[in-house]
């Protein structure tokens, strides 16, 4: 199980990025998937398509539709840290959400990736 110990940007904050600035939107993206990559970079590479199971820790009020908009984030961070060789249909071929509130400061995300026997 892969831990990110932070909480990452909601589909709100992905707005607002991209309303003030289009660079800014890019910049949040960026920053993101980079952030999530170098807490995969030790992972073990899967070649088997992938169902993805996350854990969202959180401490708002947001929606949480709008805290699961960050599997984005998680997926393309999984494919920049080489853990998976891409993000399509081919390659993930489900998700499971789990979400647990807890106090501010103890936000995270934990992946399960299990690997799909077709």
């Amino acid at each position: 199980m892969i831990k990110i110990p932070h909480q990452l940007a909601t589909l709100n904050d992905h707005d607002s990025a991209n309303r003030t600035n289009k660079f800014l939107g890019a910049k949040l993206k960026q920053e993101q998937t980079e952030l999530v990559s170098l807490y995969c970079k030790r992972e073990p590479k899967l070649t088997k398509p992938v169902f993805v199971e996350f854990e969202w820790h959180y401490s708002g009020k947001h929606d949480l539709d709008n805290i699961a908009f960050a599997k984005k984030y998680v997926l393309d961070g999984l494919v920049k840290a080489g853990v998976i060789p891409n993000d399509d249909q081919k390659h993930v071929v489900g998700f499971n959400d789990q979400f647990q509130k807890v106090e501010k400061g103890k936000e995270a995300v934990y992946i399960n990736l299990v690997e799909y026997e077709e």
